[in-house]
């Protein structure tokens, strides 16, 4: 899938989760929950995005990798 959302973002739904985390944190005005939250994103990169990556790179190959090449993991297009 490389349209659509994926046009723009390798991850579109960790970025959701993080953007939520993150912004709770901030509405709250809570330290103890901004830091929980860049702990949870920082194990969701480290348990769920470097696996699935490698993954995928195996699984589809060059056609996966010229898609990485193209698109930010979280937002973003190269050039």
């Amino acid at each position: 899938m490389t349209r659509g959302i994926y046009q723009f973002s390798r991850n579109p739904a960790f970025l959701g989760f993080d953007l939520l985390y993150t912004g709770m944190a901030a509405m709250f005005c809570n330290w103890v929950l901004l830091v929980v939250s860049v702990l949870a994103v920082v194990m969701l990169h480290l348990q769920v995005v470097e696996v699935e990556e490698r993954f995928l790179a195996e699984a589809f190959g060059a056609e996966y990798l010229e898609y990485r090449e193209r698109v930010c993991r979280y937002i973003g297009r190269r050039r």
